[in-house]
């Protein structure tokens, strides 16, 4: 799946899967797999569900010039988002759950 970023965008989500292999030493790392920019959360979100993968998703905004952590995929399915005040991990509800 392609996305076009406008040029003149001003925030960039990075959705990247997560895999991890064993090293030559046995040990397990993380790596990047294959990722994807995108305009809103709801296509990065949509892109790693769509793998069935664990994996993070980044936001760059362009008044920063910086990229920082913006939820987590993890491997029961769940999605958890960072709360900026208290700098904790929250839970997301499930878009395709109905809510009030």
């Amino acid at each position: 799946m392609t996305t076009r970023i406008p040029r003149n965008a001003k925030r960039v989500f990075y959705a990247t899967e997560s895999a991890f292999r064993t090293g030559p030493d046995g040990k397990v790392g993380r790596h990047a797999a294959r990722e994807q920019s995108s305009t809103t959360f709801r296509e990065a979100r949509k892109f790693l569900d769509g793998l069935g993968a664990v994996g993070s998703v980044s936001i760059w905004t362009a008044r920063s010039q910086q990229t920082n952590a913006y939820a987590d995929r993890r491997a029961d399915g769940s999605w958890v988002a960072l709360d900026r005040v208290t700098g904790t991990w929250e839970p997301l509800p499930d878009p395709t759950s109905p809510t009030k």
